[in-house]
């Protein structure tokens, strides 16, 4: 939770002066704009309540449904293919919608920025910690990053930041106008997607509710909502958030990898 908090205050410090784009149409089509988002948004909401129970399927019964392969489809293909047919166009036309856009290069060195300075602040708190940092572990973090990375950017990194942030978050702004609003109730159901996972496979929790809740409810929420501030403050460019979430999760596990043996 300490880290998201970091993450958070970050993106707010290196975009603070970043201008938001308009959202929504011309005024003449606002009200037809407005209509059809509000729709996306309770297909996208359907869909997350399909989804959630089939993860919980997935993990109580121990049914080979959910992986990361299958998240290509579960998160990506099929929710882009409903909307894709509810708006009569090319799924392409879809994804090109969720964000997946072009970055200039002052975004590019923000992100790069908040990803180098997060990493230092892990080092350093975990070498003050139980943790004894030497030059050692330390290229063997470097060494590890890019591969995890790379890794997420295929699998995790990708799928939820497509659905939940190209996808919910973007309907929700739209449709909400509020997006301080979007970006919390888009955070507590990425928070909530991670509960099954929670309650039936992580060592740590498994078995408790009340400490699966709490996690997921404090840390994955709270980290929803760091990578969906970046979506908002990059104006939308989904490589933003796919990028940090990605930083984020290699990160963790290089540490993990390299403190575990």
């Amino acid at each position: 939770m300490f880290f998201s908090v970091i993450l958070i205050l970050l993106i707010a410090i290196v975009f603070r002066k970043q201008k938001m784009a308009e959202t929504g149409q011309q005024k003449s089509d606002e009200i037809e704009h407005l209509s059809k988002n509000k729709k996306e948004l309770i297909l996208g909401l359907s869909w997350y309540i399909f989804y959630f129970m089939l993860s919980y399927i997935s993990c109580a019964y121990q049914v080979d449904i959910i992986s990361e392969l299958s998240n290509w489809l579960f998160l990506v293909f099929f929710p882009l293919l409903i909307i894709a047919v509810f708006r009569k166009e090319k799924v392409i036309q879809t994804l090109k919608e969720t964000g997946l856009k072009h970055f200039d290069r002052k975004t590019v060195l923000r992100i790069l920025l908040i990803c180098a300075v997060y990493q230092g602040v892990i080092i350093l708190v975990f070498g003050l910690g139980e943790f004894y940092f030497n030059i050692t572990n330390i290229l063997q973090i470097l060494i590890k990053l890019p591969v995890f990375f790379c890794l997420m950017i295929l699998t995790a990194a990708f799928t939820e930041e497509v659905f939940f942030r190209g996808i919910l978050q973007r309907t929700m702004m739209d449709s909400l106008k509020k997006p301080y609003l979007a970006i919390l109730l888009t955070g507590i159901l990425f928070g909530l997607y991670h509960f099954p996972f929670a309650y039936y496979l992580w060592d740590d929790t498994a078995g408790n509710i009340m400490y699966s809740l709490r996690m997921v409810m404090t840390e994955h929420v709270l980290t929803g909502c760091a990578f969906g501030f970046m979506y908002y403050k990059s104006n939308k460019n989904l490589w933003s958030c796919i990028i940090l979430h990605a930083f984020t999760n290699a990160a963790i596990m290089a540490l993990g990898t390299v403190f575990s043996t």
